[in-house]
Parts: C-alpha cells; structure tokens; sequence
C-alpha cells in the first residue's frame, strides 16, 4: 500500500479536524478502551523552546526526531526539532511525557504539533499519524504565547454555541396616541394570535386604548418637562439659555459687526445721525457707482438684500459734520525726502490746506511726483498766519491713513490695503512751519491705536525714471462710526383697537379708553412699529366696608410677545472716549438687543412720535438684579430665530398689567453676515428728505465683529465650569497673583504666603509694564483691588520685583568681510534695554523679561549668533553681578532666578549696578 491510500484509510491528520464538537467524547473513549493512542495536550517549558507532550497511553519505544513535526507560524516559521527523549520520571508532571527540544521559541501565533510516521513527507497534507496514534489525536494545536491574562482561562468558547433569541421588535418613534394603540394591538396578535376582537366596547380595547393615552401623556411630559429639565437634555434655545444663566453663565445671541465709513465731498455740510443709513449694494450690483441714493432705490436696494449699516453716537454726539478739506490731507514731510511714518509712531504732522491747494478727495488721488509741486518757495510766518486754516479737526475725531500709491510703481492699483489703519486724536494742535509759511496740525492718539506698519510717504521710483514720489499715503477724515442692522418700517395692526366689542372682554378698561380716544385705530395704523395689548382679567378685593377704598388689580394672564423679522441685532454699548482699538474690541456676551420698548396706558403710549421717556422699558441680560419697579425685560432667542420678550412678575422687574399698550421697534441685522469687505459700503442713503450734495461713502477697512449666536453644543460644553473662569476669593498664594496681574500696567505677577507670627501675609510682587519701577500709585490701587478678594484673616503687600543685575560678557569672531564696528553696533542694538532700531523691543527690554523667568545661555547665543557677520559666539560670563562665581557660566548653561526676582541688564555707564554686557570682539576687519 503506497502512501496517499495509507492516508485515505487511515484519515487526514491536522489541528483543524472536521467536524469541529464542543463535547470531546471520543477522548475518554480512547483513554477507556487502550486500542489507540494520542496526543492528550502539551506543555511549554519556561524557556518556550521546551516542550513536553502527554499522551494518552505509554509512549512508544523508538520515536525519534523524525517523527515530530511542527507547522504554521506568521513571523517565527519553519521550527525544527532538535531532541526527543522520553521522560518516564518527570518532577514536575504527576505522568510521563515525551520532552521535544527545540531550535527557537515560537511567536503569537497558533503551531500544529503532529506524531507522524517517519516515511512522512515535508507536506503537512502527506502527514501520516504514527502507527498505533488515532488520527483525530495525533496532532494538536499550540500556542507558544498565550494572550489572554494569567488569570483568565485561555480557553476557546464551544464552536457550537446556541444563538441568543432576537430581541422583540420594538418601535421607539411611538409618541403619541394612535401609534401607541398600534403597538399595543401589535404586541397583542404576537402573545396572543387567537385574540381577534376589535370592537370598542371589548374590555381588551378598552384597556388598549386607556394604556396608549396613559403612554401619550407620559411622553409628551417626558419631552415637555423631563427632557428641558436639566441641561445635558435640554433641546430648546431658551431653555438651555436658562439652565446656563443659573449656574452664571450668560449665553450670547452674537453680535452686530462694526465698520468705519469715510464721506468724501466736495462742500461742507452737516448731517443728522438720526437720519443716516449706510449700505453695501445688493449681490450682484458688483459695480454699483458709490454715492447717496434716493428712496426709491433704497426700498429697491432693501427688497433685494442690501446690507444696511446705521451711525453709531461716539460720547453723545448727535450731528457730524463732512468738512470737504478733510476727505483727503496730506502728511507733511517739513521738505525732506525718503520720508516715512514709522511703526509705533502715535503722533504725526498734517498739512493744513483747502482742497484746492491739497489732494482731491477719494480715491482719484494724484498726488504730486515732482519736488516743486510740494515744496513751495519760502514764506514769512506773518503771511502764513493771513491764510485761511481748512481742517477741523478735533480730539475725539477719528482718522483713516491710507496708502494711496505703490511705493515701486506710483500706481494707485499698486497701493497695499493693508497699509490702512484707523486712528482716534487726543490731542490736536495748530502750527505753521517757519521755512515755507504751511498751516499744520500736530496730532496725537492713544498708544493703543500705535501704528502697527511703517506709513511711506515718499519716495524714489526705480531708475531709469528716478523721479520724487509724493503724498504716497494720505489721511482721511470725516471718518463715520457704522454698524450692521436697520430699522425696518413695520405696521402696528390690533383688532381689539380697531373692532372694539363693545365691552373689555380679555383686555380690562379697554372699552372706556377707547371711548375717550376716538381716533386709536388711525393712530394705531400711523405708528410704524409692531404693537400688542397685554391680556389679563379685573380681579376685586374682598374690602365691603362702608367708606373703604375697594381692592382692584389687573393681572397679566401672558406678558410674553413675538417680535416679527429676523435676526434681532446685537450690539455693546460703546465705551466712552475710548480708542478705536477698543471700539472694535468685541464681547458678544455683553451684547444687548437693540430694540426700543415703550408699554404703559393706551392714551400715554399710542402717539406720534417717541413716548414719554417715563414708559419706556429697558433691555437687560437678565431679570435677577431687577427690582420689582424697574422697567425691564429681556430677549430671549428661540430654535427659529424669533426674539421672545419676557417681562417682570412684579418681584424681580416690573409686571406690565393687564390692557396695558405696548409698541417695539426692532433693528434687525446681525452676526458674520455684516462683516463685509473692505470698499463695500459705498452707498449712502436718508430715512427722510433729500441730499442734493455729492457725498461717497467708503469703508477703507473691512467691518469686522459680527459672531453668530453661540450653538447649543457650546452652551452645554463650557456652562458647567463656567464659573472657575471667574473666581470670586484667594485662598492660595497664587489667587492673589492672578487677581494682580489682572491690571493693564503690569505684565506678571508672584505671590507668597508669609507667617508674621500671628497671621498670614499675603507677599504680591508685580511687574510693571514697560518700566523697572513701580509708582506708588499704582501699588495703592492694585492693593485696593485685591482687598475686595482677600481671605479673612490674610494681610496683602504689594511692592515692585526685586530686579537682579547680571555681568554678562561675550566672545564674538567676526567674518573677514566684515566691519567689527557694524557687528558690535548690532551687538548693542539687540541686546539694549530698550526699543531698537526697528521698534522692537531689544533682548533685555522690561518687557520681555518676566518674573522667575531663568536667563538660558542658549538664548543669548542663538540671539548674537542671528547677526550677520558673526561666525562664532562663546559666553565667558553668565552670573549675577554681586556674585561672579570662577568658572565665569553655570554648569547646566541656565541663569536660574527666585520666583519674584528679575533679571535687569540695562548696560548704562552711569549706573552699572543695573546690570552690563560687554563684548570682546576677534577677526573682522
């Protein structure tokens, strides 16, 4: 018998015998009846190259190596069998086993150990079991590595597992009445097929239906009540915008954007802040020609989709008057060339001159290109001061400096847009230049509006040409504050007022109010607002005393109200006297609605024209610091967009009364969508009368501010910790450094907790911003801000940084090519004390050394070797200045400081305890 029909009798070997059986029956079948043998299990030594395999009965005398084989693997395959021994008295295994030695340890994976007949091939399908071995058993699978842990059974699940029952099929779109009685009904021809009755009366349907409305009602109060009862579940706007407010968290409904418009004109003229309205053209009308418009295409230009901007008031101020000098004024240069305004600069010089002498207005600006066209002869101061001044310019007015012209080219095509920046005077004085008699105006603004790019404002083209380029960029003035949103004109419509009943009805004292206004309804349809009566009943008091004064109120039965149109703006009240970069520092949570609510008696709030201030109501965050005669409410924001008013209950705001009028007129325009680019509002436009002038709008600079409401997903993130943003005492040292450095003059602070012996003290040490020293005013007052959150019991003591002068000194080599005395004048420039000569601040300004912070050698390695010129750099000296240690620089290369002390290298000769740095410069020429 060859091989292959040995192996058909006898039966294919392997570790994946078929059918796979979760009860090993045939096992103790062969240990019972002796006929067979097989391999029962095997063990793995300690050292995973040892093997120790138990069989069923004894092990057969003469099995060697070549009667052992071994498969599979992924990573580790091809594991030859070194030795195989039988181990008739092991000391670790209660039977005897056969010991196979192998050549390496196996991997992950899963091997197949087989007892073959020793004429077996390599193929493991040609393996043959040996003689006397059941095929089933004469293989056995092995894993070298187990990967479960050492506490768990290894152990496969049973192949043959019953399959859990499906789960009933149920429907969780079932919300109401009618689809709960259909999965009631469903349910009842599963459990109980023989059931098929179906008529009304039946008890079974009765208590269907009885079930499926018990099932309606608690689901609509799960949704209703359960689901908007906690934050993490709510679904609605308003009732997450309340949940947040509990735990001090003030949602924002985002905010309007702002933007600066310039009016260029060719005359003087004044104009009503009232009565202005800015627009950027409808899409589509990309070229649309700037100027004013009339009514007719305003109400085109609305129906289309204009964007409308509106004046905003700057400290009260209700008129603005266009001053034709000031669309265009030139920078003066005092006749030098190759001038500029450079970054950082908060003052400047402008040439005080009528139009005509002066640039025209708007961007058909062409400025001179020649020096005698700028440079008039020489005059006498007492001529100039016969000349006629131009600008009206004042502190409080704001100005736009614009490059009009591409310094390369002189193209105004060629101008960089973002050579524009917007500043607000503070100071503005008149002058005369003595050489040539020109009226000037010396003006100034607040650092925070500082000149964030170097302003050219002459220059030389390129050759061959080589001509002067003048009045590269220019100032404009009449500069408009604007923001996104407009009052659309509405209709005050009420039934009530116009087709009375006869009697109160739902609205107390009607009847006789409008007996004593005949004209209501005409009044009612002139007022171009949107207008409610509130609801209620009369409720009498229970007094009957002869002569007493009987009880009457009228409570509200809804105070709420729908405003139409969407978005509702928002906007920040604007700080007073503020510079333009805090105009335009936006916080949507302070953002309030901008809507004006008048409500009280009909015969007081349906007039022409604004009420009485009296009945006016006041838009407020919330109603928590209301009293209960405060006239206040609040905007609530809806799913949909729609702007809900909540008014007082009496306790917290005043409750409005039942029959009491009420008009609103809203502004509508808000968010991301008014954040229009620059040149974009070009139209200007009157909500009443004509403009014959000829007026251009222009926004040189984008508008910027407008947010979108804040998503719910927001809300229910950042709500739960909302309130460690804002912590209310110190308790730790660290409290009263947080709460100091919160002062705009510093830049850090340390704190300490000192024992004085009999309480603490708490220790602040501030940095002043920009300077070394700390004024005594400014100590009191940062020490009068911490007292509102001392800790009882802790004293506070706020005194300036104990400043620690450093010897540095630095070995430079100079390349060949260059200059030691322009290396070392670099040198200094970037390791000064104060500004360079670009405007930044030098390596040891005040400014960027901070409070503990360690002085790395690295860095000043890195900053000398940045210079051009500089081939090599070492450090000799790195200590403090009263303790210079032997070695000269740490041993880790890092200048450690105390937590409240800073590093001071000023390097000024007359005061060399302040610190010094001294280069020792080689090579160069």
């Amino acid at each position: 018998m060859n091989t292959a029909s040995r192996s058909a009798s006898l039966g294919a070997i392997g570790c994946a015998a078929l059918p796979a059986c979760s009860v090993p029956a045939r096992r103790e079948k062969l240990r019972l009846s002796g006929n067979l043998n097989g391999i029962d299990y095997v063990e793995v030594g300690d050292d995973g190259s040892s093997l120790c395999v138990h069989l069923f009965g004894e092990i057969p005398q003469g099995i060697g190596v070549a009667n052992v084989r071994i498969s599979g693997g992924d990573r580790i395959t091809g594991l030859r069998v070194l030795s195989v021994n039988a181990e008739l008295e092991p000391d670790m295994h209660d039977d005897a086993c056969l010991r196979v030695v192998l050549d390496r340890e196996g991997d992950h994976t899963a091997y197949c150990l087989c007892l073959v007949d020793a004429v077996s091939g390599n193929d493991p399908a040609g393996w043959l079991a040996y003689p006397g071995f059941d095929p089933r058993y004469a293989c056995v699978a092995l894993h070298f590595r187990l990967d479960c842990a050492k506490t768990l059974d290894c152990a496969e699940e049973a192949p043959c597992a019953r399959p859990p029952l499906p789960a009933p099929e149920i429907n969780y779109l079932a919300k109401d009445y009618a689809s709960f009685r259909q999965l009631f009904l469903d349910q009842i021809a599963l459990d109980m097929p023989a059931w098929q009755e179906q008529h009304v009366p039946d008890i079974g349907i009765a208590l269907v239906e009885t079930l499926a409305y018990t099932a309606d009602y608690l689901s609509y109060y799960q949704d209703a009540v359960a689901t908007e009862a906690y934050l993490g579940t709510a679904r609605r706007r308003i009732s997450v915008r309340r949940h947040a407010r509990l735990v001090d968290y003030r949602m924002h409904e985002g905010c309007n954007a702002r933007a600066l418009v310039v009016l260029a004109s060719d005359t003087d003229l004044g104009l009503e802040l009232d009565n202005l309205l800015l627009l950027v053209p409808p899409p589509g009308q990309n070229n649309a020609k700037p100027g004013v418009i009339g009514a007719v295409q305003l109400d085109a230009a609305r129906t289309q989709g204009a964007l409308v901007f509106e004046p905003m008031s700057l400290d009260g101020m209700d008129a603005f008057n266009v001053v034709a000098a000031q669309s265009a004024i030139r920078l003066h240069r005092w006749s030098d060339e190759m001038c500029c305004l450079p970054r950082g600069s908060t003052r400047a010089t402008l040439v005080d001159a009528p139009p005509s002498s002066s640039a025209p207005p708007a961007e058909s600006t062409t400025p001179s290109t020649s020096a005698a066209a700028n440079d008039p002869a020489p005059v006498s101061v007492a001529a100039a001061a016969v000349a006629q001044r131009a600008l009206k310019l004042a502190a409080g007015d704001m100005l736009i400096f614009e490059e009009v012209l591409g310094p390369q080219t002189g193209n105004p095509a060629d101008a960089d847009p973002a050579h524009r920046h917007a500043v607000r005077l503070t100071d503005v004085q008149t002058s005369v230049d003595p050489f040539d008699g020109t009226l000037l105006l010396e003006i100034a603004w607040d650092a925070c509006d500082a000149l964030p790019f170097d302003l050219c404002l002459s220059v030389r083209t390129p050759s061959p040409d080589c001509t002067w380029l003048h009045d590269v960029s220019l100032a404009r003035g009449n500069v408009l504050l604007v923001d996104h949103g407009g009052h659309v004109r509405g209709q005050c419509t009420s039934n009530a007022i116009c087709v009375p009943s006869g009697g109160d009805g739902e609205y107390p004292g009607l009847a006789a109010t409008l007996a004593a206004l005949p004209d209501a309804c005409p009044r009612c349809h002139d007022l171009a607002e949107d207008c409610w009566l509130v609801p209620g009943a009369t409720q009498y008091g229970c007094c009957h005393c002869d002569g007493a004064v009987q009880d009457v109120r009228r409570p509200p039965t809804d105070t709420g109200h729908v405003l139409p149109g969407t978005p509702l703006t928002w906007a920040e009240p604007l700080p007073t006297k503020a510079p333009v970069c805090r105009l335009f520092a936006r916080d949507p949570r302070r953002a309030l609605p901008q809507l004006s609510v008048y409500g009280g008696a009909l015969g007081d709030v349906l007039m022409a024209g604004a009420p009485d201030p009296r009945w006016q109501w006041q838009p407020q965050y919330d109603l928590l610091g209301s009293g209960p005669d405060d006239r206040h409410f609040v905007v609530e924001i809806d799913d949909d967009g729609a702007a809900h008013l909540r008014f007082g209950d009496g306790v917290l705001g005043a409750q409005p009364q039942a029959g009491d009028f009420f008009r609103a007129a809203p502004r509508l325009g808000n968010g991301p969508s008014g954040n229009v680019g620059r040149d974009s509002i070009v139209w200007l436009a009157l909500k009443s009368g004509e403009l014959s002038a000829d007026l251009q709008p222009r926004n040189p600079l984008p508008a910027s501010g407008g947010t979108a409401a804040e998503s719910l997903a927001e809300v229910k993130r950042y709500a739960p910790g909302a309130f460690r943003a804002n912590p209310l005492r110190a308790i730790v040292a660290d409290d009263y450094a947080m709460f100091a450095a919160r002062a705009p003059e510093l830049q850090g602070a340390a704190a300490a907790l000192e024992w004085s012996g009999s309480w603490h003290a708490a220790d602040v040490v501030v940095d002043p911003l920009g300077r070394e020293s700390l004024p005594a005013g400014l100590a009191q007052r940062i020490r009068a801000e911490l007292e509102r959150y001392r800790r009882i019991g802790h004293d506070v003591e706020v005194r300036g940084a104990c400043y620690v002068p450093l010897q540095i000194e630095l070995f430079v080599c100079v390349l060949p090519n260059f200059l030691v005395a322009h290396v070392e004048a670099e040198l200094r420039d970037r390791f000064s004390a104060s500004l360079r000569r670009d405007g930044t601040p030098g390596f040891f300004h005040p400014d960027r050394l901070r409070l503990g912070a360690p002085v790395f050698a690295s860095a000043l390695l890195a900053e000398a070797q940045a210079i051009t010129g500089v081939a090599h750099v070492e450090i000799t000296t790195l200590a403090r200045a009263d303790d210079v240690p032997a070695g000269g620089v740490p041993a880790d290369g890092v200048l450690h400081l105390a937590a409240r002390e800073i590093a001071q290298v000023d390097n000024d000769p007359d005061h060399p305890d302040h610190g010094s740095i001294a280069f020792t410069l080689g090579g160069g020429r």
